[in-house]
């Protein structure tokens, strides 16, 4: 197995006549999406033809996640089934994952490259010399993140549709909860410098975007000298001809008042927020070494309801947490049950070596997690039915992205209300006005309006 740090260099052999064809699968976070679509982008600009994952490929390339042991079973899982299921002549895991457990990764059958978090653009170069660096085995690249401070300032154009583009202007986490990996799997925080990100805002533009989804590990921690998040999302607002300006998750002690005012007086900032609760329990939200209470949550919450009008919001959730007792929980579901959120993101608390949630006593068994995690997500969905159902009869505007079935076009209301609308008309890409009339399966369908 060959390990380095950098690509090869020196003449290489040119494989064009042999790697003409590129698949991709992602698993894990929007910002693992974003950096794969990013690179699919690059792939697609220098020539390679763009293929669905289980099409025949010549190459395929998987961007895996590690935030939880399911997530390590289901990217050694995509890893193991590429070769076969693609027909993919060279495999390339790269990734989270693999940052954490690149030996691992480079022992499944049929991989040819690793490539750690910070080395998957390095995939772009290495293409051209796979028969060479993989001669003697496996290449493994993946660079210890205690080497790599300052942001990747990789050219970075990321669209998942015709219509929406991520922006990545963060990357890494110096939070350190004690149930996660992610600061071992892709570093401390690092921000993007804010001319950078303004100059990729202005050339999605360009290009044809009118929403960018502002993406990163922890994007609220974002700084350049003095400027800090709010900053960054007051300049980006003002970039001309950006429609719609969506923030990601960002952690509820860095929601700022003037994060709050920003939204509600710029028209294109989305009126959507995630924002990560985990717990109701302040024992519970203590062990998990999170900064702030329940109390302190509610409070942002409310604060943020009142500012900005429309405003969703969501939250993730874990149960079964270690020490969470049954009062913890029921105390959980009542808190999600009055919580005026949007939707929820329900998790089983999985044990992660390396963390320092391993350590902690009261295990929660397996099968009371799952339990637990049924009865959070009936909650969830009775939440997103009643925030939904509060808009039928409303007219709001929709930005289309595709047609879902024929004749019938799918959508995001500003507020994050996933719309079916039929028409006649290609709606791709365009921003219509759509009276909401129904709310079932998760889906709210309308009407175009007069």
């Amino acid at each position: 197995m060959n390990s380095h740090n950098s690509p090869r260099s020196g003449p290489l052999p040119v494989l064009q006549d042999e790697i003409k064809s590129v698949s991709f699968q992602t698993l894990g976070c929007k910002l693992n999406r974003s950096e794969t679509d990013a690179i699919a982008a690059e792939f697609a600009a220098r020539g390679y033809r763009l293929v669905p994952f289980k099409e025949p490929a010549d190459l395929a390339v998987i961007n895996t996640c590690t935030v939880t042991g399911e997530a390590d079973a289901k990217s050694r899982q995509a890893i193991s089934r590429a070769a076969r299921l693609s027909g993919a002549k060279w495999v390339v895991a790269m990734g989270c994952y693999t940052q954490m457990h690149a030996g691992e990764a480079a022992a499944i059958d049929g991989v040819d490259v690793v490539l750690g978090s910070g080395n998957k653009f390095d995939v772009l170069s290495l293409v051209d010399e796979l028969p060479q660096a993989t001669a003697d085995g496996p290449l493994v690249l993946v660079t210890p993140y205690g080497e790599q401070r300052q942001f990747d300032d990789t050219p970075f154009i990321s669209a998942t549709s015709r219509t929406r583009a991520f922006l990545k202007v963060q990357d890494g986490c110096d939070f350190a909860c004690s149930y996660c990996i992610i600061p071992s799997a892709r570093g401390g925080s690092r921000s993007r410098p804010l001319e950078s990100c303004l100059r990729e805002a202005r050339q999605l533009v360009a290009r044809g975007y009118t929403e960018a989804v502002l993406t990163g590990v922890n994007i609220g921690d974002w700084r350049a000298g003095e400027s800090r998040f709010d900053d960054l999302l007051d300049a980006i607002s003002r970039v001309e001809g950006l429609r719609r300006i969506r923030v990601s998750s960002i952690e509820p002690n860095l929601v700022t008042r003037r994060t709050l005012a920003l939204m509600a007086e710029r028209d294109n900032i989305c009126p959507h927020l995630h924002i990560p609760l985990q717990h109701s329990s302040d024992k519970v939200l203590k062990a998990m070494r999170r900064r702030y209470t329940w109390g302190d949550y509610q409070r942002i919450a409310q604060l943020a309801l009142e500012t900005v009008p429309d405003l969703a919001i969501g939250a993730d959730v874990i149960t079964g947490f270690p020490g969470e007792t049954e009062e913890d929980f029921e105390h959980l579901a009542r808190a999600l049950g009055d919580l005026p959120a949007a939707y929820y993101h329900i998790f089983r608390y999985s044990e992660r070596e390396g963390t320092l949630a391993t350590a902690l006593a009261g295990r929660v068994e397996p099968q009371e997690r799952k339990r637990r995690s049924d009865i959070l997500r009936q909650i969830g969905e009775r939440r997103r039915a009643e925030y939904a159902r509060g808009y039928l009869r409303q007219t709001r505007p929709v930005l289309f992205e595709s047609e879902s079935s024929a004749g019938v076009w799918s959508g995001l209301t500003d507020n994050y209300l996933r719309v079916l609308a039929p028409a006649t008309d290609d709606l791709s890409a365009r921003y219509m006005p759509v009276t909401l009339t129904r709310f079932s399966g998760g889906i709210v369908t309308g009407k175009l309006a007069a």
